[in-house]
């Protein structure tokens, strides 16, 4: 939790420093690009009401996903109005505005016939690639009115992520002769165009393996299917996890006990079990990372479909690469 009395103290709050006094020689420059992470956010407010709001607007944006740890899906650092750093750190990726309309900023990013309290969101404002949200905050009650603003603006802000993530997923395009060729067996899938891809009877696999610096970073999907639609079971799930994880992979993968959790959600209108966990391989030193398996029935082809996919990236958030992984996974589409 940040002090309402210091500026930046998160981890990573000395890069931030030392990035936004680099950029200084860029300020004659016209529309530069963006710095930072697509989930780090620069939040601009003024002191006394941060001192009110912190807690909430931290905790709103910094909500973790679990991936082989929990990881902040966003990351946050505060900048007070008055800081002389702001003319820099405006131009991050992401930026949020807490403010009235008599604050120049706010007045300079807001139409005047909207409203307060409201979200607003623009782009490309300071730097190319941002996305700029606004709190409009009214003259009084400003405190509660963040607070009743914190679920749509964090709606809103995962929006725009999982749009710069299947943006980037499909930077090579979507293989469409992939997706029709697919459809002869039953269902489809949006591939980016760099996965790799084979099938051996009802088996398929999918894979993305990139080499970055010395490092694998791998996203692979796996599907399958079974005659009949009698509902699936956790254990019943979990075992063929377990299985395809002996099987099919080299090394071959465990499920671990940790972060193992179930869910029933629904995606194209149909109804899938979904389990999420993290496996480690049997390799002299072991790798590991999430994984999310699915069984979703389709009446129409009396087939039941189970479909798993998992990320390997080490040394860096893995959340991103799980997050295409989702994305991808929702595009499943059963095919009459």
């Amino acid at each position: 939790m940040f002090s309402p009395m210091i500026n930046y103290r998160t981890p990573f709050s000395a890069a931030l420093t030392v990035t936004a006094l680099a950029v200084l020689s860029l300020s004659g420059c016209k529309a530069p690009q963006a710095f930072g992470d697509r989930n780090s956010i620069i939040v601009r407010a003024e002191s006394a009401l941060w001192a009110e709001v912190d807690s909430a607007v931290m905790a709103t944006l910094e909500q973790r996903a679990y991936t082989t740890r929990p990881e902040r899906i966003f990351k946050a650092t505060f900048v007070a109005a008055s800081d002389t750093l702001w003319p820099n750190l405006r131009k991050w990726h992401q930026v949020l505005v807490l403010g009235t309309l008599d604050d120049p900023v706010v007045a300079h990013l807001v139409n005047s016939d909207v409203s307060p309290p409201a979200v607003v969101y623009t782009r490309d404002v300071w730097a190319r690639t941002q996305g700029v949200a606004i709190l409009l905050l009214p003259q009084e009650n400003q405190a509660e009115a963040v607070r009743a603003l914190l679920p749509e603006l964090y709606d809103q802000l995962r929006a725009r992520y999982d749009e710069w993530v299947t943006e980037r997923m499909y930077t090579t395009g979507v293989n469409d002769s992939l997706s029709q060729a697919l459809a002869d067996f039953g269902f489809t899938l949006q591939l980016p165009g760099v996965y790799i891809h084979s099938h051996e009877d009802s088996l398929f696999r999918f894979g993305n393996p990139y080499r970055q610096g010395d490092t694998d970073l791998l996203r692979s999907v796996l599907l399958t299917w079974r005659e009949g639609t009698d509902p699936v079971t956790a254990e019943e799930l979990r075992a063929w996890r377990e299985g395809i994880g002996e099987t099919y992979f080299d090394p071959q993968q465990e499920v671990l006990e940790e972060g193992i959790r179930f869910d029933s959600v629904e995606i194209g209108g149909l109804a899938r079990l979904e389990l999420r966990g993290v496996w480690q391989d049997n390799a002299e030193f072991p790798a590991a990372g999430p994984f999310v398996t699915r069984a979703i029935a389709c009446p129409s082809q009396n087939r039941t479909y189970y479909i798993d996919g998992w990320v390997f990236a080490p040394g860096t958030d893995k959340y991103p690469y799980l997050r295409q992984i989702e994305i991808l996974l929702d595009t499943f589409r059963c095919v009459d």
